[in-house]
């Protein structure tokens, strides 16, 4: 194999290793507590201390960026520069929204497509600017949110040191949906899931929602140059890799280290939690892009790993959707009833086996069909007229 047959391996096989880490960033929701995902008990013991931390160091924030990115990367595959692609753009933005709300109206509350599909139109101004202009706006956009998130992390944190008595949080609080979720119907899961989806874009948008559309932009310019196609050696990969593991790693995992400790103590404080979780998403970037700098660097050694990745990168529209079905299946009552029955380190095994089974399976069908099923109908649904 050729290197650069390698290269062009690059989007597809690191949508699939994406869709690794959304997978066990979105799981502990799916299996533990609906809204709040892995905290308080279930942090209790080293192994659950240990998976969290690792959960919140090295997946929480990066992946959602990763997906962005390389959203924002392929946009040019579908415009190729010419005006007349605006409409296929528009077309996918509300396939993306229609699969979005089938997705967090009957599986999964914490869904992406229809937030990309969404940012799809804020993306039509960008589309045919200059790349100076996209890289201005990308650091705009991404100092702005670093700026709110620090300011509303910082006014928690005064809140609950100034007026303690006003502050009472419990972290594991039952939400309507976690009773569903041990002894409920498919059907009657389905009004709590659309509440919490409406409760909890808001704050994913204040959490991710600026860094998310940054990375679009800075994907939309990086695909213009066919930067993951570049000769490596023009691409600096050892100096990006030192940055995100000497600088982007220790900052993670402090802020891992302190929302596991603030969990795991007796007194929790969630100004310490979000102050924790506000230092991983606003460093996020410098180990997502470690990540991809890494990923590049093992392509040069012509890994079979690459190829078996870039399956299921392919049908990445298929896994992601395929994905909350499984593990529905597997935590529902209507399905194995494994919900709050199995420990966070375990909970996070079973997503890497549930991702390992869908790629496999993509690489089965993909031998018989040249896209996956859910790629061919977006495909019929944004096909230039």
């Amino acid at each position: 194999m050729s290197a650069t047959s390698e290269r062009d391996l690059a989007p597809d096989a690191l949508r699939g290793f994406a869709l690794l880490g959304i997978l066990i960033a979105n799981i502990p929701f799916l299996a533990l507590l609906s809204a709040e995902g892995a905290r308080g008990v279930w942090l209790d013991g080293p192994a659950n201390g240990t998976a969290a931390g690792l959960m919140i160091a090295l997946v929480a924030g990066k992946f959602y960026i990763l997906f962005a990115f390389l959203f924002g990367y392929s946009a040019n595959y579908l415009i190729k520069g010419e005006q007349s692609n605006r409409g296929r753009w528009v077309r996918r933005s509300l396939a993306l929204m229609l699969f979005g709300a089938i997705h967090f109206t009957f599986f999964w509350h914490g869904d992406i497509l229809f937030l990309y599909g969404f940012f799809g139109f804020l993306l039509i101004p960008f589309l045919f600017r200059t790349d100076r202009t996209l890289k201005i706006w990308t650091r705009v956009i991404y100092s702005i949110f670093t700026v709110i998130l620090v300011f509303a992390a910082a006014s928690v944190v005064i809140f609950e040191r100034l007026l303690p008595e006003e502050v009472e949080f419990e972290v594991n609080n039952a939400m309507p949906l976690d009773d569903i979720m041990r002894d409920g119907s498919f059907a009657e899961a389905i009004a709590p899931r659309l509440e919490l989806w409406v409760l909890g874009i808001g704050t994913g948008i204040l959490l991710q929602g600026g860094f998310v559309f940054a990375a679009f932009l800075f994907g939309l310019r990086a695909g213009r140059e066919r930067l993951l196609s570049k000769p490596l050696e023009e691409m600096k990969l050892g100096r990006k890799i030192k940055v995100a593991f000497l600088i982007g790693l220790p900052l993670q995992v402090t802020g891992a280290v302190i929302a596991v400790l603030n969990e795991q103590s007796t007194k929790t404080s969630e100004g310490t939690y979000i102050f924790a979780l506000v230092l991983c998403f606003v460093t996020a970037p410098l180990l997502t892009f470690g990540y991809v700098a890494l990923f590049l660097r093992w392509m040069q050694r012509g890994s079979r790993g690459v190829t078996w990745l870039r399956q299921g990168g392919r049908m990445s529209l298929t896994v992601y959707l395929s994905q909350s079905i499984v593990v529905s299946l597997i935590f529902a009552p209507w399905g194995l009833g494994l919900f709050q029955e199995v420990p966070l380190w375990a909970v996070l095994l079973i997503a890497v086996g549930v991702w390992a089974v869908l790629v496999q399976l993509s690489i089965y069908w993909l031998k018989r069909f040249d896209q996956g099923p859910l790629e061919r109908v977006m495909h019929l649904l944004t096909k230039r007229r």
